[in-house]
């Protein structure tokens, strides 16, 4: 029997965190101008604008005629307890599952926002404070994005998951401006490229796909401006606060990885075996390792592009359930 859970607006708008950060950031007085690759991101961020509410085709997006993701990309294909479920009714699962997933990602760039807007006031160069506030720009025009669909295409914004609340809370209270900035530009945003590059493969829903291309190649910038400005300073550090930051990575990861519990969240609403459920998932993973592999490939090129993956991290990494 069906829980109320699937099909259930969650009043998101009702629930807040609150934080209360002392930001220690640096004011600038010279303004001299070096040729760098910041500076060129810069300059392409601001070409590159886009607007969330007139260049998206927001007429275009089929709820009723269609699921949201290819039947090829549905990991539940082949279990019997939903292949035995009317047409609609796997529908609905597929647009639930979707919700569940689009709204984390909703609230991951929101802590991305909030992050970036006090990397403003943190990095100690203009030329960096410059892009971070392009960055701002980009991340407010991906929560209305995603605000929007989840709101007018799908139907229901579901809260955050617990740990993904946890991090981006400890990343906003955090003082240290370079953990700041490893959590939203080298985690975050390497995990959101390739969830973007996964539903930009699967997506039925033409304004999601449309405005996937926009957000990707944010991110891309984003990444880059991380990946260019950590290299230096993280090649001043010890050995021990690289480990701490590598680790802080790999952590989160872990953490995040299964945080929706989407598995459990189906079975239970139709009294299905859960662990029945989770061998079929485990033989889905079996037979595409290229969908684990993808989604932290960019992860280990980025960690690797600053220099926090070590030995030690890629052993660690290789050994973590979730990328196998």
């Amino acid at each position: 029997m069906i829980t109320e859970e699937i099909g259930r607006t969650d009043s998101c708008a009702q629930n807040h965190s609150e934080f209360s950060a002392m930001v220690v950031g640096k004011i600038l007085w010279e303004y001299e101008k070096a040729p760098c690759r910041i500076q060129s991101l810069y300059e392409l961020a601001k070409e590159k604008m886009w607007n969330a509410n007139s260049d998206v085709p927001w007429n275009d997006f089929g709820r009723d005629r269609s699921f949201p993701s290819s039947h090829e990309s549905e990991p539940l294909t082949g279990f019997a307890e939903y292949e035995a479920l009317p047409d609609d009714e796997r529908r609905r699962i597929s647009w639930w599952r979707h919700a569940l997933e689009i709204s984390e990602i909703l609230h991951g760039e929101q802590g991305a926002l909030l992050v970036a807007s006090q990397l403003v006031s943190c990095l100690p160069t203009v030329e960096s404070k410059l892009f971070a506030s392009s960055q701002v720009f980009d991340e407010a025009r991906h929560v209305e994005f995603f605000s929007r669909y989840l709101r007018e295409v799908v139907g229901e914004i579901h809260p955050p998951s617990e740990e993904l609340k946890r991090l981006i809370q400890s990343m906003v209270d955090e003082p240290r401006w370079d953990m700041k900035f490893i959590a939203c530009q080298i985690l975050i945003e390497s995990l959101a490229m390739a969830k973007f590059q996964e539903i930009r493969q699967s997506t039925q829903v033409p304004v999601l796909a449309f405005a996937i291309d926009y957000i990707a190649a944010d991110e891309a910038r984003h990444v880059k401006f991380g990946t260019e400005f950590l290299k230096d300073h993280l090649a001043s550090l010890s050995a021990p606060e690289l480990a701490e930051r590598s680790d802080f990575v790999l952590d989160n990861v872990l953490r995040l990885a299964n945080s929706l519990n989407i598995t459990t969240r189906i079975a239970e609403s139709y009294d299905w075996d859960v662990a029945a459920l989770r061998h079929h998932l485990r033989q889905y993973r079996v037979r595409h390792p290229e969908i684990n592999r993808n989604r932290f490939r960019q992860l280990l090129i980025n960690l690797k592009a600053v220099g926090l993956l070590t030995e030690r991290t890629h052993m660690r990494m290789m050994s973590m359930e979730v990328m196998r």
